[in-house]
């Protein structure tokens, strides 16, 4: 009970999901509790497993305290594995975090010895999602067996998550990245098989080699963006000022500095594309930039002269969907929707997502904006990541 006020306050994204973490051998055995909690954070319900060698790194009260449920050390007469796993089971992901090279090499080769790899053993039986994170030493994760046994988990539908290899260990993910695999393994995927390119963030162009010319958006909101669609099951390309470095399969960042730049690598991702989301705040000038630093003078003019307007070239060579986004300051609602409007027509797109960034939006972490397709007019607000989320629901309603 203890949970009821921690849980959902990150996002609602595992709500009513059930997870089940199973711990074994390994020294990050020690992140288990962070990871608990995060995934509590996030809505879930998480019931920990524990072989004898993880209850020898970390207590069971550890976990039993930041799970609010009762650790499984032993299956008993209860059948736990059955009951969580079995194939009318409540739970809906096994988690394996850390695994340890032996536990990947006994469920590769259907050895059941442990709470632990009963679990996995009955879960792929019953066709139950499992996601394994490895971490050990960098020698033992890069020995033949462990690898051909890595491959085999693969190929039988175990999703793993890379561990980090530094200071010569494959050290466990963070708890940001492995949360975001249980939220995409979760997730409904309809957007399976498709290829979408995100803009996202400001551009900076450079007066002289230290100054430029930019504006207050975080990306956040594209970022947002760019996550529900990959959580959704599409491979997702971001041109972005502001990358956010996450380590995700099907998840590229390409980074930019200037409008140019990020016209130019939108023009080249386009061609290969089902979705084009043009969320990034560009610059509407640029400048040619000095070469070395501009003296201190009371009064100094900067000739602007008008950017490429990257939508407007990206039609000209691409005539897919497009979700576009539409920022005003200081009009009244009734402009604002007349104004996206009109963009949506003129620019041919599926969705624009418009707002007044006087009122909230540019540089926040919470945003009210309106939603417009030929289908919807529709205002909705929150923190960025529930609006995204809103956003993609809609146009999978209305256009998808």
């Amino acid at each position: 009970m203890h949970l009821q006020r921690l849980r959902g306050t990150k996002s609602r994204k595992l709500d009513g999901k059930k997870v089940v973490l199973a711990v074994t051998g390994s020294i990050a055995a020690v992140e288990t509790v962070k990871l608990a909690r995060e995934l509590v954070r996030r809505g879930a319900e998480v019931t920990a497993v524990m072989s004898k060698a993880a209850q020898k790194i970390i207590h069971p009260y550890a976990l039993e305290f930041a799970t609010d449920n009762p650790v499984i050390t032993e299956i008993t007469g209860k059948v736990e594995h059955v009951e969580l796993l079995g194939l009318d089971g409540d739970a809906d992901l096994l988690l394996i975090a850390p695994s340890t090279a032996n536990t990947i090499s006994k469920i590769a080769l259907g050895i059941d010895d442990t709470p632990v790899t009963t679990m996995a053993t009955t879960a792929l039986g019953s066709g139950k999602p499992i996601i394994l994170v490895p971490a050990m030493h960098e020698g033992m994760m890069k020995n033949e067996a462990v690898k051909a046994n890595v491959k085999k988990l693969k190929e039988i539908g175990i999703e793993i998550v890379e561990p980090v290899y530094s200071e010569a260990k494959a050290k466990f993910a963070d708890n940001e990245t492995i949360s975001l695999h249980v939220e995409r393994k979760l997730y409904d995927k309809e957007f399976d098989g498709m290829r979408v390119v995100v803009t996202s963030g400001p551009t900076f162009e450079q007066i002289d080699p230290i100054r430029f010319i930019s504006n207050r958006s975080s990306g956040l909101m594209g970022h947002e963006i760019a996550l529900e669609l990959w959580r959704r099951g599409a491979e997702v390309v971001v041109i972005t000022s502001k990358p956010s470095r996450l380590r995700l399969p099907d998840f590229k960042e390409i980074e930019i500095r200037s409008v140019k730049e990020m016209l130019d690598h939108s023009l080249k991702e386009v061609k290969r594309c089902d979705l084009f989301v043009s969320a990034a705040a560009a610059a509407d000038f640029t400048i040619e930039m000095a070469e070395s630093k501009i003296k201190t003078q009371e009064e100094l003019i900067l000739h602007l002269k008008a950017a490429p307007k990257i939508l407007h070239k990206v039609r000209e060579i691409y005539d897919g969907e497009v979700i576009g986004f539409k920022a005003e300051t200081g009009v009244s609602e009734e402009k604002l929707y007349n104004i996206a409007y009109e963009k949506m027509i003129d620019d041919r797109l599926s969705m624009v997502v418009a707002n007044d960034v006087l009122e909230k939006g540019m540089g926040t972490e919470d945003t009210r904006v309106l939603v417009i397709t030929k289908k919807r007019k529709e205002w909705v607000e929150g923190l960025k990541s529930e609006v995204a989320e809103k956003i993609i629901k809609a146009y999978i309603e209305d256009v998808l």
